[in-house]
Protein backbone atom coordinates (compact mmCIF):
# COMPACT_ATOMS: atom_id res chain seq x y z
CA UNK A 1 0.00 0.00 0.00
CA UNK A 2 0.94 3.65 -0.65
CA UNK A 3 2.45 5.99 1.69
CA UNK A 4 0.74 8.90 0.10
CA UNK A 5 -2.03 8.58 -2.72
CA UNK A 6 -2.93 11.93 -4.67
CA UNK A 7 -5.79 12.45 -6.97
CA UNK A 8 -5.24 14.67 -9.80
CA UNK A 9 -2.07 15.10 -12.36
CA UNK A 10 -2.03 18.49 -12.50
CA UNK A 11 0.72 21.29 -11.36
CA UNK A 12 -0.31 21.09 -7.79
CA UNK A 13 -0.63 17.06 -7.65
CA UNK A 14 2.95 16.32 -9.36
CA UNK A 15 4.27 19.11 -7.28
CA UNK A 16 3.05 17.55 -4.37
CA UNK A 17 4.03 14.07 -5.47
CA UNK A 18 7.39 15.15 -6.18
CA UNK A 19 8.32 16.48 -2.82
CA UNK A 20 6.68 13.49 -1.03
CA UNK A 21 8.38 11.04 -3.32
CA UNK A 22 11.71 12.76 -2.37
CA UNK A 23 10.96 12.75 1.34
CA UNK A 24 11.05 8.91 1.25
CA UNK A 25 7.57 8.08 0.86
CA UNK A 26 5.97 5.74 -1.59
CA UNK A 27 3.26 7.64 -3.57
CA UNK A 28 0.73 7.03 -6.42
CA UNK A 29 -1.10 9.94 -8.22
CA UNK A 30 -4.69 9.09 -10.03
CA UNK A 31 -5.40 10.73 -13.12
CA UNK A 32 -8.75 10.19 -14.75
CA UNK A 33 -7.61 11.71 -17.93
CA UNK A 34 -5.46 8.92 -20.23
CA UNK A 35 -2.72 11.71 -20.96
CA UNK A 36 -1.07 14.93 -18.36
CA UNK A 37 -2.96 18.34 -19.51
CA UNK A 38 -5.07 16.33 -21.90
CA UNK A 39 -7.95 18.84 -20.26
CA UNK A 40 -5.90 22.57 -19.91
CA UNK A 41 -8.01 25.62 -18.25
CA UNK A 42 -5.66 28.48 -17.33
CA UNK A 43 -4.29 31.27 -19.42
CA UNK A 44 -1.12 30.41 -19.31
CA UNK A 45 0.50 33.23 -18.24
CA UNK A 46 2.83 32.84 -14.78
CA UNK A 47 4.78 35.30 -13.34
CA UNK A 48 8.77 34.56 -13.56
CA UNK A 49 9.03 34.86 -9.54
CA UNK A 50 5.93 32.51 -9.54
CA UNK A 51 7.25 29.99 -11.84
CA UNK A 52 11.28 30.30 -10.34
CA UNK A 53 9.56 29.52 -6.98
CA UNK A 54 8.13 26.37 -7.77
CA UNK A 55 11.01 24.12 -8.11
CA UNK A 56 10.04 22.86 -11.65
CA UNK A 57 12.16 23.36 -14.79
CA UNK A 58 9.90 24.99 -16.89
CA UNK A 59 12.33 26.57 -19.60
CA UNK A 60 11.10 23.80 -22.06
CA UNK A 61 7.29 24.59 -21.71
CA UNK A 62 7.86 28.95 -22.55
CA UNK A 63 5.87 30.16 -25.41
CA UNK A 64 6.54 33.84 -25.05
CA UNK A 65 8.36 36.66 -22.66
CA UNK A 66 6.05 39.28 -20.91
CA UNK A 67 7.34 42.55 -19.86
CA UNK A 68 4.16 44.35 -18.83
CA UNK A 69 0.40 45.01 -20.29
CA UNK A 70 -1.51 47.62 -21.39
CA UNK A 71 -4.54 48.17 -19.06
CA UNK A 72 -7.90 49.50 -20.58
CA UNK A 73 -10.57 51.51 -18.46
CA UNK A 74 -14.39 50.76 -20.16
CA UNK A 75 -14.01 53.93 -22.20
CA UNK A 76 -10.72 53.35 -23.74
CA UNK A 77 -8.27 55.05 -21.64
CA UNK A 78 -4.90 53.06 -20.56
CA UNK A 79 -2.29 52.34 -18.77
CA UNK A 80 1.11 51.00 -20.09
CA UNK A 81 2.58 49.24 -17.33
CA UNK A 82 5.78 48.29 -19.15
CA UNK A 83 9.25 46.90 -17.88
CA UNK A 84 12.50 46.74 -19.10
CA UNK A 85 12.62 43.72 -16.94
CA UNK A 86 11.07 40.40 -17.90
CA UNK A 87 8.28 39.71 -15.82
CA UNK A 88 6.05 36.73 -17.04
CA UNK A 89 6.20 33.81 -19.69
CA UNK A 90 3.28 32.66 -21.46
CA UNK A 91 3.80 28.93 -20.85
CA UNK A 92 2.61 26.03 -22.89
CA UNK A 93 0.42 24.61 -20.06
CA UNK A 94 0.02 20.85 -21.86
CA UNK A 95 4.31 20.98 -21.74
CA UNK A 96 4.25 22.60 -18.36
CA UNK A 97 2.04 19.61 -16.70
CA UNK A 98 4.50 17.35 -18.66
CA UNK A 99 7.37 18.57 -16.94
CA UNK A 100 5.86 18.41 -13.60
CA UNK A 101 4.68 14.97 -13.78
CA UNK A 102 8.22 13.91 -15.46
CA UNK A 103 9.79 15.45 -12.13
CA UNK A 104 7.37 13.55 -9.81
CA UNK A 105 8.09 10.22 -11.53
CA UNK A 106 11.49 11.08 -11.49
CA UNK A 107 11.80 11.17 -7.53
CA UNK A 108 9.94 7.94 -7.39
CA UNK A 109 5.57 8.97 -7.61
CA UNK A 110 4.10 6.48 -9.67
CA UNK A 111 1.07 7.79 -11.97
CA UNK A 112 -1.68 5.89 -12.63
CA UNK A 113 -3.56 7.68 -15.93
CA UNK A 114 -6.77 7.08 -17.10
CA UNK A 115 -7.53 5.65 -13.62
CA UNK A 116 -10.52 7.81 -11.80
CA UNK A 117 -10.29 7.57 -8.74
CA UNK A 118 -13.05 6.18 -6.31
CA UNK A 119 -13.26 6.90 -2.40
CA UNK A 120 -12.76 3.22 -1.89
CA UNK A 121 -9.34 3.53 -3.46
CA UNK A 122 -8.59 5.63 -0.82
CA UNK A 123 -6.65 3.70 1.69
CA UNK A 124 -3.23 5.30 2.17
CA UNK A 125 -1.70 6.90 5.20
CA UNK A 126 -1.70 10.55 3.50
CA UNK A 127 -4.55 11.28 0.80
CA UNK A 128 -4.28 14.64 -0.85
CA UNK A 129 -6.70 15.99 -2.81
CA UNK A 130 -5.60 17.91 -6.61
CA UNK A 131 -8.39 17.60 -8.37
CA UNK A 132 -9.84 20.93 -9.08
CA UNK A 133 -11.89 23.59 -8.24
CA UNK A 134 -15.21 20.92 -8.23
CA UNK A 135 -13.03 18.77 -5.97
CA UNK A 136 -14.61 14.60 -5.57
CA UNK A 137 -11.74 14.78 -2.87
CA UNK A 138 -13.32 17.32 -0.73
CA UNK A 139 -16.76 15.90 -1.62
CA UNK A 140 -16.35 12.58 -0.20
CA UNK A 141 -14.90 13.71 2.64
CA UNK A 142 -16.99 16.55 3.61
CA UNK A 143 -14.65 19.46 3.22
CA UNK A 144 -16.81 22.72 3.52
CA UNK A 145 -17.90 24.40 0.33
CA UNK A 146 -16.05 27.07 -1.98
CA UNK A 147 -18.50 30.17 -1.93
CA UNK A 148 -17.13 31.96 -4.96
CA UNK A 149 -16.32 31.08 -8.80
CA UNK A 150 -15.65 32.41 -11.87
CA UNK A 151 -16.83 30.87 -15.51
CA UNK A 152 -14.00 31.48 -17.99
CA UNK A 153 -13.92 30.90 -21.47
CA UNK A 154 -11.21 32.02 -24.06
CA UNK A 155 -10.02 31.10 -27.59
CA UNK A 156 -6.65 30.82 -29.29
CA UNK A 157 -6.47 33.15 -32.88
CA UNK A 158 -3.83 32.63 -35.43
CA UNK A 159 -3.27 35.16 -38.35
CA UNK A 160 -3.07 38.07 -36.44
CA UNK A 161 -0.37 40.94 -36.69
CA UNK A 162 0.46 41.56 -32.60
CA UNK A 163 1.68 44.82 -32.34
CA UNK A 164 4.03 44.17 -29.13
CA UNK A 165 4.42 40.64 -28.16
CA UNK A 166 5.98 41.52 -24.85
CA UNK A 167 2.46 43.34 -23.81
CA UNK A 168 -0.59 41.82 -22.78
CA UNK A 169 -3.69 43.66 -22.84
CA UNK A 170 -6.12 43.66 -19.62
CA UNK A 171 -9.32 45.02 -20.25
CA UNK A 172 -12.07 46.16 -17.35
CA UNK A 173 -15.90 46.96 -17.25
CA UNK A 174 -18.14 45.44 -15.07
CA UNK A 175 -20.91 45.80 -17.90
CA UNK A 176 -18.85 43.40 -20.18
CA UNK A 177 -17.09 41.16 -17.80
CA UNK A 178 -19.39 41.41 -15.01
CA UNK A 179 -16.74 40.43 -11.62
CA UNK A 180 -14.21 39.77 -13.63
CA UNK A 181 -11.91 41.27 -16.91
CA UNK A 182 -10.61 39.91 -20.57
CA UNK A 183 -7.69 39.75 -21.59
CA UNK A 184 -5.55 39.30 -24.69
CA UNK A 185 -2.28 37.41 -24.15
CA UNK A 186 0.17 37.18 -27.36
CA UNK A 187 1.79 33.46 -28.05
CA UNK A 188 3.55 34.99 -30.78
CA UNK A 189 3.94 37.23 -33.38
CA UNK A 190 0.90 35.94 -34.87
CA UNK A 191 -1.23 34.45 -32.57
CA UNK A 192 -2.96 35.48 -29.56
CA UNK A 193 -5.62 33.96 -26.35
CA UNK A 194 -8.41 36.08 -26.13
CA UNK A 195 -10.69 35.38 -23.31
CA UNK A 196 -12.70 36.53 -20.12
CA UNK A 197 -14.43 35.80 -16.61
CA UNK A 198 -17.69 36.38 -15.44
CA UNK A 199 -18.11 36.21 -11.46
CA UNK A 200 -21.10 33.16 -11.04
CA UNK A 201 -23.29 34.99 -9.14
CA UNK A 202 -23.62 37.64 -11.98
CA UNK A 203 -23.65 34.75 -14.11
CA UNK A 204 -26.80 33.22 -12.53
CA UNK A 205 -28.34 37.14 -12.25
CA UNK A 206 -28.80 37.63 -15.86
CA UNK A 207 -28.85 33.76 -16.94
CA UNK A 208 -26.30 34.70 -19.75
CA UNK A 209 -23.80 32.31 -20.47
CA UNK A 210 -20.08 33.00 -20.23
CA UNK A 211 -20.03 32.40 -24.36
CA UNK A 212 -22.33 35.42 -24.57
CA UNK A 213 -20.32 37.55 -22.53
CA UNK A 214 -17.26 36.07 -25.33
CA UNK A 215 -19.22 37.37 -28.36
CA UNK A 216 -20.12 40.62 -26.74
CA UNK A 217 -15.79 41.18 -25.72
CA UNK A 218 -15.32 39.98 -29.00
CA UNK A 219 -16.88 43.19 -31.01
CA UNK A 220 -14.75 45.47 -28.35
CA UNK A 221 -13.32 48.03 -31.12
CA UNK A 222 -10.46 46.89 -29.86
CA UNK A 223 -10.47 43.36 -30.07
CA UNK A 224 -12.18 43.59 -33.02
CA UNK A 225 -9.45 45.58 -35.13
CA UNK A 226 -7.00 43.23 -34.29
CA UNK A 227 -9.15 39.91 -34.85
CA UNK A 228 -10.23 41.45 -38.48
CA UNK A 229 -8.24 38.57 -40.08
CA UNK A 230 -7.98 35.72 -38.02
CA UNK A 231 -8.75 32.10 -38.06
CA UNK A 232 -9.93 30.60 -34.66
CA UNK A 233 -8.03 27.80 -33.15
CA UNK A 234 -8.87 25.97 -29.99
CA UNK A 235 -11.19 26.74 -27.19
CA UNK A 236 -11.56 26.26 -24.00
CA UNK A 237 -13.57 27.23 -20.46
CA UNK A 238 -13.41 26.80 -16.49
CA UNK A 239 -14.66 26.73 -13.56
CA UNK A 240 -11.89 29.20 -10.90
CA UNK A 241 -12.49 29.14 -7.30
CA UNK A 242 -12.37 32.77 -6.04
CA UNK A 243 -11.98 31.87 -2.13
CA UNK A 244 -10.15 29.27 0.32
CA UNK A 245 -12.28 26.38 1.72
CA UNK A 246 -12.68 27.15 5.73
CA UNK A 247 -10.80 24.34 6.00
CA UNK A 248 -8.57 22.37 3.94
CA UNK A 249 -7.28 19.53 6.26
CA UNK A 250 -8.77 16.58 8.42
CA UNK A 251 -7.30 13.80 9.78
CA UNK A 252 -5.37 11.82 6.78
CA UNK A 253 -7.10 14.22 3.83
CA UNK A 254 -5.75 17.46 2.95
CA UNK A 255 -6.79 19.68 0.10
CA UNK A 256 -4.19 21.87 -2.42
CA UNK A 257 -4.46 24.21 -5.22
CA UNK A 258 -7.92 24.67 -6.68
CA UNK A 259 -9.20 22.36 -5.03
CA UNK A 260 -8.61 24.37 -1.55
CA UNK A 261 -9.33 27.56 -3.74
CA UNK A 262 -5.92 28.61 -3.49
CA UNK A 263 -5.99 30.64 -5.86
CA UNK A 264 -5.60 34.69 -6.91
CA UNK A 265 -8.97 36.15 -6.66
CA UNK A 266 -8.20 39.22 -8.29
CA UNK A 267 -6.89 37.05 -11.43
CA UNK A 268 -8.13 33.43 -11.37
CA UNK A 269 -4.68 32.41 -11.18
CA UNK A 270 -3.49 29.43 -9.44
CA UNK A 271 -0.41 27.25 -10.77
CA UNK A 272 1.54 29.88 -8.27
CA UNK A 273 -0.02 29.39 -4.99
CA UNK A 274 -1.22 26.16 -5.51
CA UNK A 275 2.19 24.50 -6.18
CA UNK A 276 3.84 26.83 -3.62
CA UNK A 277 0.97 24.99 -1.26
CA UNK A 278 1.55 21.72 -3.03
CA UNK A 279 5.15 21.87 -2.06
CA UNK A 280 4.21 22.74 1.47
CA UNK A 281 1.86 19.39 1.32
CA UNK A 282 4.76 17.05 -0.08
CA UNK A 283 7.51 18.26 2.23
CA UNK A 284 5.26 17.93 5.31
CA UNK A 285 4.02 14.48 4.35
CA UNK A 286 5.78 12.52 6.77
CA UNK A 287 5.24 14.71 9.42
CA UNK A 288 1.54 14.69 8.66
CA UNK A 289 1.65 10.81 8.35
CA UNK A 290 2.90 10.72 11.80
CA UNK A 291 0.89 13.68 14.03
CA UNK A 292 -1.82 14.28 11.61
CA UNK A 293 -2.97 16.91 8.77
CA UNK A 294 -3.71 19.93 10.48
CA UNK A 295 0.01 21.07 10.44
CA UNK A 296 -0.29 21.36 6.94
CA UNK A 297 -3.32 23.97 7.32
CA UNK A 298 -0.92 26.13 9.59
CA UNK A 299 1.80 26.02 7.30
CA UNK A 300 0.29 27.40 4.08
CA UNK A 301 -1.86 29.84 6.03
CA UNK A 302 1.22 31.11 7.87
CA UNK A 303 2.95 31.26 4.55
CA UNK A 304 0.23 32.30 1.90
CA UNK A 305 -2.89 33.12 3.26
CA UNK A 306 -2.44 37.08 4.33
CA UNK A 307 -2.11 37.67 0.11
CA UNK A 308 -4.93 35.30 -0.79
CA UNK A 309 -7.04 37.39 1.59
CA UNK A 310 -5.96 40.57 0.23
CA UNK A 311 -6.26 39.21 -3.59
CA UNK A 312 -10.46 38.50 -2.30
CA UNK A 313 -10.43 42.15 -0.87
CA UNK A 314 -9.26 43.48 -3.91
CA UNK A 315 -11.95 41.40 -6.51
CA UNK A 316 -14.73 42.28 -3.70
CA UNK A 317 -14.15 46.07 -3.97
CA UNK A 318 -13.45 46.11 -7.59
CA UNK A 319 -17.01 44.17 -7.71
CA UNK A 320 -18.87 47.10 -6.40
CA UNK A 321 -17.91 49.73 -8.69
CA UNK A 322 -20.01 50.68 -11.69
CA UNK A 323 -17.98 51.38 -14.85
CA UNK A 324 -18.04 55.36 -13.75
CA UNK A 325 -16.86 54.53 -10.54
CA UNK A 326 -13.98 52.64 -12.32
CA UNK A 327 -13.41 55.31 -14.97
CA UNK A 328 -12.69 58.01 -12.31
CA UNK A 329 -10.88 55.69 -9.80
CA UNK A 330 -8.66 54.84 -13.44
CA UNK A 331 -8.56 58.60 -14.42
CA UNK A 332 -7.39 59.24 -10.40
CA UNK A 333 -4.35 56.67 -10.43
CA UNK A 334 -3.23 58.13 -13.64
CA UNK A 335 -3.27 61.32 -11.89
CA UNK A 336 -1.36 60.17 -9.01
CA UNK A 337 1.02 58.13 -10.86
CA UNK A 338 0.07 54.55 -9.96
CA UNK A 339 1.48 53.68 -13.69
CA UNK A 340 5.00 54.74 -12.68
CA UNK A 341 4.50 52.86 -8.95
CA UNK A 342 3.27 49.21 -10.66
CA UNK A 343 6.46 49.21 -12.89
CA UNK A 344 8.68 49.43 -10.03
CA UNK A 345 6.93 48.06 -7.19
CA UNK A 346 4.18 45.87 -9.07
CA UNK A 347 4.53 42.32 -7.56
CA UNK A 348 1.77 39.67 -9.55
CA UNK A 349 1.40 37.74 -7.09
CA UNK A 350 1.94 39.28 -3.62
CA UNK A 351 -0.39 42.14 -2.75
CA UNK A 352 1.08 42.42 0.39
CA UNK A 353 4.41 43.65 -1.05
CA UNK A 354 3.19 46.44 -3.25
CA UNK A 355 0.70 48.00 -0.08
CA UNK A 356 3.35 48.14 1.79
CA UNK A 357 5.00 50.05 -1.13
CA UNK A 358 2.61 52.23 -1.56
CA UNK A 359 1.90 53.00 2.36
CA UNK A 360 5.63 54.28 1.88
CA UNK A 361 4.95 56.62 -1.39
CA UNK A 362 1.87 57.53 -0.79
CA UNK A 363 0.48 58.10 2.75
CA UNK A 364 -1.31 56.55 5.19
CA UNK A 365 -4.34 56.46 3.36
CA UNK A 366 -3.77 52.97 2.23
CA UNK A 367 -3.06 51.49 6.25
CA UNK A 368 -6.40 49.50 6.45
CA UNK A 369 -4.93 47.04 4.51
Amino acid sequence: MEDVQIVGAGPAGCIAAKEAAKAGLNVAVFEQQKGVGARLKCSGLISKKGLDSLGVDYRRAVMNKIYGARIHSPSLNRMDVISKKLQAFVVDRMKFDLLCAEEAEGAGAKLKLGRKARKLDLKSKLIIGADGALSDVAKWFCFPKINEFAFCYQTDFENVEVDDKRVVDMFLSNALFPGFFGWVIPLSESEVRVGLGVFRDVRKQYNNSVKYYFNKFLKHPIVSELLKNSKEKNTISAVIPLSVRESTAKENVILVGDAAGQVKATTGGGVVFGGNCARVAGRLAPLLIQKGAEQYEVEWRRKFERDLTLHRRMRRMYNALSDSQIERYFSFAKKIGVESFLINHGDMDSPTRMIESANTLFGSSLGGW
